[in-house]
Formats: structure tokens, C-alpha cells, sequence
């Protein structure tokens, strides 16, 4: 589900042009926000994303923008998320 939501927003608010996600969970299980160690906890992501809308915007105000949209995740279930982003 939490991939899906990301997927859904991410989409919607920046139509891609390219847009990869990937989820890195399992490489944190035991860490903190993954104690449980469950390879399916959804935790930790990697978001490639290419977006017109990110013209005439530096790295950091593109991902203040990507942080908004997914504030509910970031706030609850995401624990880290990776970005890579470009116009």
C-alpha cells in the first residue's frame, strides 16, 4: 500500500517523465524505523523522478516539493526516503 500511495502521488503531482521507485526495506531490517526486521515493512525507498515540473528549481527546492506531497508517508510509515531528482 505504501508503495502504491507514493506511486499515485508522485504521479499525480508531477506527471514523470520518468519515475522509478524502489523499495529498500529489506536492506534495513533491524535498523531503526525497520527494528522488526520484516523485508515487506515498507520503511525505506529510493525515488528516481524527471519532471518538467522541477524547471528553473534547485535540487533542494524539487525535493522541499516531492517532501510536500508525501508528508502523510513521511510523517508515518516512510522512515527514509532517497532522492534523486532532475528537470
Amino acid at each position: 500500500p505504501v508503495y502504491q500511495a507514493i506511486e499515485r502521488k508522485l504521479t499525480e503531482a508531477f506527471r514523470p517523465l520518468r519515475l522509478v521507485i524502489t523499495d529498500e526495506s529489506h536492506l534495513h531490517a533491524g535498523h531503526a524505523g525497520n527494528p522488526s526486521g520484516d523485508p515487506d515493512a515498507e520503511t525505506h525507498f529510493r525515488v528516481e523522478l524527471v519532471s518538467a515540473e522541477f524547471a528553473c528549481k534547485n535540487p533542494v527546492q524539487q525535493h522541499r516539493l516531492v517532501y510536500g506531497v508525501l508528508r502523510e508517508e513521511l510523517a508515518g510509515p516512510v522512515h527514509a526516503l532517497a532522492l534523486k531528482t532532475k528537470p
